[in-house]
């Protein structure tokens, strides 16, 4: 790699992302990634809702999806009559969100980057020097780079070197997610109906073929079993059906996982930074993991070509520390808002 350059260990959305960010920039970057995905039967079922911060962003850079855009959100109030609702149009805004295929949106990302990307590798270990950083390859062979980047998802090794000490929560919550048909309800509006201790979002899908096709996140209490069979699924559906007054069929598999959130004290260490999922990660409720993880990504390469063009080192600590100053407190707002939102639903209220 040539001098002042950056190393990202992850190839992922948002190490993909970054890369096209630092491209824009020309900056010198490389990209680590041991499994470049296969094609799997869920990639159709998970779907990202981006803010139209990110969305513009995305568009900016020339990455172009097949989104659903969210004109209108409604949250009720699943035993009560309790209801909001939000419009764009109020907000002076050309769509609150835009719901994008997990798997399209990688693809897409991945493509514009390809050259870059050192496939089958994971970074062993790494040393900090004078002049940077030299990773260590599961090879043996090594690489040195200005900057390590570490964008590697939730369970980051090397993040946690950065950072043993992080705050950590156990939401005792399963998602499950899915796709549905709901010919009743209009295909630009999402919906959220927090029922007891089940909070159930719908989000417009677009897959192409069918109509009116929404993405299903539902999070229920980790003692609640997995449905068996169809029938209890759509038992379970009933109480959500009668509060939107019409009727949800799936159409595709159930994907689960449990739902964690986490926050590292530190982003940063001399040559390295964490950004993303391997620094914070929050639950769906409010449908901005990506989101917090993408800005990451925009606000670091801001930083990395301010350092890059005055001709600073880029892995300085006091450097990478404006990075850290710039996202952490919004990060934490962002994952203690969603925090609070969580436990008023989750009390057993009047």
């Amino acid at each position: 790699l040539m001098k002042q350059s950056v190393l990202i260990s992850g190839g992922g959305i948002v190490g993909t992302f970054l890369g096209i960010e630092l491209a824009s920039r020309n900056i010198p970057f490389k990209i680590i990634e041991k499994y470049l995905s296969e094609p799997s039967e869920f990639d159709g079922i998970r779907s990202l809702t981006l803010n139209s911060t990110t969305h513009d962003r995305l568009k900016a850079l020339g990455v172009e999806t097949a989104p659903s855009m969210i004109q209108e959100m409604r949250v009720l109030d699943g035993l009560g009559t309790g209801n909001l609702s939000f419009a764009a149009q109020e907000a002076n805004l050309d769509c609150l969100a835009a719901v994008v295929n997990f798997a399209e949106l990688r693809n897409t990302l991945l493509q514009k980057v390809s050259d870059m990307i050192i496939p089958s590798q994971e970074i062993a270990s790494f040393r900090s020097h004078q002049s940077g950083i030299t990773a260590v390859l599961s090879d043996d062979s090594e690489l040195e780079a200005s900057l390590l980047v570490i964008a590697e998802g939730r369970n980051s090794k090397l993040a946690e070197l950065i950072s043993p000490q992080k705050n950590q929560k156990n939401y005792h919550q399963i998602a499950r997610t899915f796709l549905a048909q709901i010919p009743g309800l209009e295909t630009d509006q999402a919906v959220q109906i927090f029922y007891e201790r089940e909070i159930f979002a719908l989000m417009p899908y677009n897959t192409g073929d069918t109509q009116n096709t929404f993405s299903v996140v539902w999070s229920v209490p980790e003692e609640m079993r997995a449905p068996e069979s169809q029938d209890e699924i759509f038992d379970e559906l009933s109480k959500f059906e009668k509060k939107l007054a019409c009727k949800i069929d799936p159409i595709s598999k159930i994907l689960t996982f449990p739902l964690f959130a986490h926050h590292l004290n530190e982003y940063c260490d001399e040559g390295i930074c964490v950004i993303a999922d391997s620094a914070h990660s929050i639950h769906p409720l409010a449908g901005q993991g990506i989101n917090l993880g993408l800005a990451d990504a925009s606000i670091l390469a801001e930083e990395i070509e301010r350092g890059f063009n005055a001709g600073q080192n880029i892995g300085h600590i006091a450097f990478l520390k404006k990075y850290e100053l710039r996202r952490k407190a919004i990060n934490a707002t962002m994952l203690n808002g969603v925090d609070l939102i969580f436990k008023i639903f989750q009390q057993d209220n009047p």
